[in-house]
């Protein structure tokens, strides 16, 4: 009897994975509507939902920098029915909180769908055309100068603090509340820079209103062709993507992450995806769950050196 039971169980589980999805999944984000995240994920998710005739929800759970979320998703079935959207702040938290869940085994990846280079930006009325004069001034003035950022231990916060070693300047830390208010403190002269994902800043930076001296990234922006790199300006160690992402609970069927994971690429394929997310200034990923495995891996070491260093301690 318990071999019988055993093959109708694990007959039963088959066919359940073969059915997959025979209901609605639901993808949490841990940040509110509008923000990089959420935009990326529902453009991507629509898709999806487009290509397969599943219907793929996307939910706002937010609070406690994106724990609430990540907690609610660790905890849910492993069912494939409910996954996280992840950012490049997700390998920041074991650095500073105590979880409530297992950072390295109870969430698993799926992939990444789309990454973009932070951009190192000043007001357009600042005197500063370049990296090398806004890192002059910095010099110049050590400590005077402020930075803003959407908290303590965001991306944004822990990528400025890269920046400050590699180029050895001594900046101010102003944190906000989320990284429009940071913008917004920007242009009204409460801070001098911020550096920020490059989708947060597209819309000022095609008002005008801010200057873009470097990015983040490897290469060249596609968007901001012009504006140099960190290594090109002399300052190598200042490179980082904030990316985005989807994970699973573990113990997901390895079917259900592989279906999840060819409707993302093929959702990224799509000509009116691949142009809504390049206007973002974000680009296409698609990466397999393996690779994006190691990405958190690298992201976790590389970011809890730097919390270190700057000696950041969670608010």
């Amino acid at each position: 009897m318990r071999i019988v039971v055993a093959l109708v169980a694990a007959l039963l589980a088959q066919s359940a994975a073969a059915q997959y999805p025979s209901k609605p999944i639901r993808i949490l984000v841990p940040f509110a509507a509008g923000g990089v995240t959420d935009i990326v994920t529902r453009v991507v998710a629509q898709r999806m939902g487009a290509d397969s005739g599943s219907a793929i929800l996307v939910e706002n759970k937010t609070g406690a920098s994106g724990r609430i979320a990540y907690d609610a998703a660790a905890k849910s079935a492993p069912d494939g029915y409910t996954l996280a959207a992840v950012d490049g702040a997700y390998p920041v938290l074991p650095a500073l909180y105590a979880l409530t869940w297992d950072f390295g085994s109870d969430l698993v990846p799926v992939t990444i769908s789309a990454l973009a280079p932070f951009v190192v930006v000043v007001r357009a009325d600042s005197g500063i055309k370049t990296i090398g004069e806004f890192v002059a001034r910095a010099k110049a003035n050590p400590g005077k100068l402020n930075y803003g950022s959407a908290g303590v231990g965001g991306a944004n916060h822990v990528v400025t603090e890269l920046f400050k070693r590699a180029a050895g300047v001594d900046l101010t830390h102003v944190p906000f509340r989320g990284m429009g208010e940071a913008m917004v403190g920007l242009i009204g002269s409460t801070v001098d820079v911020i550096i920020t994902a490059q989708p947060t800043a597209m819309s000022n930076l095609k008002s005008g209103k801010i200057v873009p001296l470097a990015v983040s990234s490897e290469k060249r922006s596609k968007v901001l062709p012009a504006v140099p790199t960190g290594a090109e300006a002399g300052y190598p160690g200042f490179v980082a993507s904030n990316w985005v992402g989807l994970m699973a609970p573990k113990g997901t069927s390895p079917e259900a992450i592989a279906w999840l994971h060819k409707h993302v690429v093929a959702a990224l394929a799509a000509p009116d995806v691949k142009e809504r997310l390049e206007a973002l200034g974000a680009e296409p990923s698609g990466i397999t769950p393996q690779e994006f495995a190691g990405v958190l891996r690298d992201d976790q070491k590389r970011w809890a050196e730097v919390i270190r260093a700057a000696n950041i301690r969670a608010e």
